[in-house]
């Protein structure tokens, strides 16, 4: 259970392809996204954490991709007033020590591949 993030945010967002998964979220990855929103201060918007098999092809995800096990979440902020660029919401990602993060242009990518035993091991 998350103090911040809902169900509906964390669950899979296919249509009509699975009844959601959001219990199939790891909670060391919403411990960890729970502690990225109060290190930023201010709000955090998951596109995307956990995606079924079904969803997960459709949008051409990789087949062992972590939000299919449920370790990942694509997180982005919508309010630039606490967190101005996607490098910036890197940056807190790395404080938090999710084991893989990815920068993208529109955020960032945070997984607990290795159940946190691997702080910013996996960087792309």
């Amino acid at each position: 259970m998350s103090k911040y993030f809902s169900d509906y945010e964390i669950e899979c967002h296919g249509v009509g392809c699975c009844d959601g998964g959001a219990y199939k979220v790891n909670p060391l990855l919403l411990e960890k996204l729970d502690q990225l929103r109060e290190m930023i201060g201010g709000p955090v918007y998951i596109s995307c954490a956990y995606r079924c098999p079904e969803h997960n092809a459709e949008v051409g995800g990789v087949p062992n991709s972590q939000h299919v096990l449920g370790n990942a979440a694509d997180v982005q902020t919508p309010d630039y007033q606490f967190c101005h660029t996607p490098e910036q919401l890197k940056w807190y990602c790395e404080q938090i020590g999710f084991d893989g993060v990815g920068l993208y242009e529109w955020g960032c990518h945070v997984d607990v591949r290795d159940n946190g035993n691997s702080p910013n091991y996996y960087q792309w």
